[in-house]
């Protein structure tokens, strides 16, 4: 019965608030119209028959990335399910889902690369501005930094362990991340961490705030994280506190 009333209560969901005219074919008439059972249903109670309502909320909703997806057919692929006549073979299924898989990650490869070529114009653009400005220091590496406050403690090292206060910008002015927000500092092995990071840290002592501009190819590069674009400039505000050998 729940199978069933999910089944019903997907289809309506999809057919009702998502129809697009006359996108199918004719044998879309065959679909049973299953809305006026649907909409006289009451607020589920059970927890059961809640589950089944949100499931197919956030399964419908879950479609909306797929931007090609036709809603009259995901519905009759429900229907087509529940009444097990379906249009295609287990076979011929499996071979549509990998055809339209391997078009789309085409599709995002390709505005990936896109969105990589732009980001990595747009840093090369703003660091030759940034370089000729009174206080940025440019290094070997293409690295850029200006100091902001000067300590007097311990130095960094490349392989140093450094407990350090420090916040990441984009160039749009997003932050992508910060440990002042989290209210602790952050403790990093700078071995592990980004070339350019690595770089920089390795300049300050023990009470220094620093601000970085570290070009792509010393970041993330192409494989940048969630939030951040591929060949993203990063600007990292860095206060050391603590620095181990």
């Amino acid at each position: 019965m729940l199978k069933k009333v999910f089944l019903l209560l997907f289809a309506a969901v999809l057919l009702v608030s998502c129809s697009r005219g006359n996108a199918v074919s004719a044998d879309e008439e065959a679909i049973p119209d299953v809305s006026s059972g649907i909409y006289s249903l009451d607020k589920p109670a059970k927890l059961e028959d809640s589950f089944s309502y949100v499931f197919g909320y956030m399964l419908a909703s879950s479609a909306g990335i797929y931007k090609d997806i036709d809603y009259q057919y995901v519905a009759r692929g429900v229907l087509d399910y529940s009444s097990g006549s379906p249009f295609f073979s287990s076979d011929e299924m499996s071979r549509i889902a990998s055809e339209y898989q391997r078009s789309a990650m085409a599709e995002v490869q390709e505005r990936l690369e896109l969105i990589s070529r732009e980001n990595l114009a747009v840093a090369e653009s703003f660091l030759n501005v940034n370089g000729q400005r009174n206080g940025v220091v440019t290094t070997d590496s293409g690295l850029q930094y200006e100091i902001l406050e000067s300590g007097n403690g311990k130095e960094a090292s490349p392989d140093s362990t450094v407990t350090l206060h420090y916040k990441l910008t984009l160039l749009d002015g997003t932050l992508a991340d910060s440990s002042y927000e989290r209210g602790e500092p952050s403790v990093f092995n700078l071995a592990d961490m980004i070339p350019g990071f690595r770089e920089g840290v390795a300049l300050m002592k023990v009470g220094d705030r620093y601000r970085f501009w570290i070009p792509p190819e010393l970041g993330y590069g192409l494989n940048a994280p969630s939030g951040i674009g591929p060949n993203s400039l990063l600007i990292f505000d860095v206060n050391l506190l603590g620095v181990e050998d």
